[in-house]
């Protein structure tokens, strides 16, 4: 039995904006490991960096149901083994993207938020953490 075109595109949308999450995740992690002698510096950095990225993908999600669902990635990686009117695709897809646009855009403001609480704590602490 083959699978609803709806779930098939969600998992493509939600495998599509994971990957873009996880080359984000890898530079703010990259960031945050060379500042490692800094640790408030370190925690600073990684919750201004991801509140970037909370940024974009709310953008993203602004901007996806005004554009051509033929230009997203979601598309490419369906093929052409689907046959469903441009108005039903254009629909199905786009507003797949923006929910799941805006739900790694609220895991990312989660993360964030964990690290400027990690950071607020270890300045209230008084720690002037420095392994140099």
């Amino acid at each position: 039995m083959a699978e609803p075109i709806e779930q098939r595109v969600r998992i493509l949308a939600v495998h599509s904006v994971g990957r873009g999450c996880f080359f984000a995740a890898l530079a703010i992690w990259c960031v945050m490991i060379g500042l490692i002698a800094e640790p408030l510096q370190a925690l600073k950095s990684g919750a201004i960096l991801t509140m970037i990225v909370v940024c974009v993908l709310l953008i993203k999600a602004g901007h996806v149901t005004r554009a051509s669902y033929k230009k997203t990635e979601v598309w490419i990686m369906l093929g052409r083994s689907i046959e469903l009117s441009p108005e039903v695709a254009q629909r199905i897809i786009t507003v797949t993207l923006r929910e799941v646009y805006l739900r790694y855009a609220l895991y990312a403001a989660a993360i964030g938020i964990g690290f400027l609480l990690c950071a607020l704590a270890f300045w209230l602490g008084g720690a002037k953490l420095s392994f140099r």
